[in-house]
């Protein structure tokens, strides 16, 4: 293995299958400063997850996520699977959004312009940012995300935005909410553990922001920062009647419903949450947790993962 290797993983069904015409231009540009690419395809499944984990293993020093938010959130998982499991010093990790979202690209300031995201690859310089993990329904032994994780409203929107077969990017999200906000969910009756503070209330939606950005237009934690050690728990702090909904939904659109009194805000390092009724939808970087899953635990990793950009 060369020092001046990049290692892409290339996920090909991204953006509905538009990923895989950008392979030729990623290799060209990335190997014009005579580096060498090595380049990956991902299979359907957590093929990105397993080439990343891998190449930590290996020493690579460089591994770049081409695709989408989950291709990021694979490639961050089987990451930060090896940092954390064997103590070896992260790889940086790069990102060419090409995928249907791109919000953690966005909010860690990566072009979208595929030329544009290898030149800050290619420039070198990268920012030390937090991370999450969190146990619970599909993942008891835990799955890391580096932009947020979702409960309730936000999840069932962003479930039903990856079913549309030929609608992507913010049109998929503002069909899927209109859907959602004809059948909008009943609250849970939930017990949430903030840090050390416990409370007892009836939600809809809380979002566990790392990032400022998810759903590929909404500020649900628009004052979070990557590399501050804590996340920003944005949370309906009562239930949101019927006449209200469409309201409150707007302003997600501009960060505004941190303004509201139906939310709260709380910067924290680790976070339960228990339903004493429905099993709650959780998501994390738009990867499914749960379709309904009773509780779960999530906690803050600081200052773990290099991040181009």
């Amino acid at each position: 293995m060369q020092d001046n290797e990049l290692f892409v993983i290339l996920n090909p069904h991204a953006a509905k299958g538009k990923a895989k015409q950008q392979e030729d231009m990623i290799r060209t540009l990335l190997g014009a400063e005579g580096k060498v690419v090595v380049l990956y395809h991902t299979e359907i499944g957590n093929g990105a997850e397993r080439a990343a984990y891998q190449a930590a293993m290996d020493g690579r020093k460089v591994i770049i996520a081409a695709g989408g938010d989950g291709t990021v959130n694979e490639v961050a998982n089987g990451i930060l699977k090896a940092v954390t499991a064997h103590k070896i010093q992260a790889p940086a990790l790069g990102v060419i959004p090409i995928g249907r979202g791109n919000d953690f690209a966005w909010g860690m300031k990566i072009p979208k312009p595929v030329k544009d995201a290898c030149s800050v690859i290619l420039a070198g310089k990268t920012r030390v940012i937090d991370a999450g993990v969190t146990y619970g329904g599909k993942y008891p032994e835990g799955r890391f995300f580096v932009n947020g994780q979702g409960v309730g409203f936000e999840p069932l929107v962003n479930f039903l935005a990856s079913d549309f077969k030929h609608v992507s990017g913010t049109l998929s999200y503002v069909l899927a909410l209109i859907r959602i906000l004809m059948h909008y969910p009943a609250p849970y009756d939930v017990e949430l553990s903030l840090d050390d503070q416990v409370l007892n209330l009836k939600t809809q939606q809380l979002s566990i922001c790392n990032g400022r950005r998810m759903g590929s237009a909404f500020l649900m934690g628009p004052d979070a920062l990557f590399d501050d050690g804590y996340f920003d728990v944005v949370y309906a702090n009562a239930p949101i009647p019927s006449k209200r909904m469409v309201p409150l939904a707007l302003t997600f659109l501009s960060g505004k419903q941190v303004e509201q009194k139906e939310f709260s805000v709380a910067r924290v390092k680790k976070l339960v949450m228990k339903s004493r009724d429905f099993p709650m939808p959780v998501h994390v970087d738009g990867e499914e947790i749960s379709k309904g899953c009773m509780a779960f635990r999530t906690e803050l990793l600081e200052s773990i993962l290099p991040v181009f950009c």
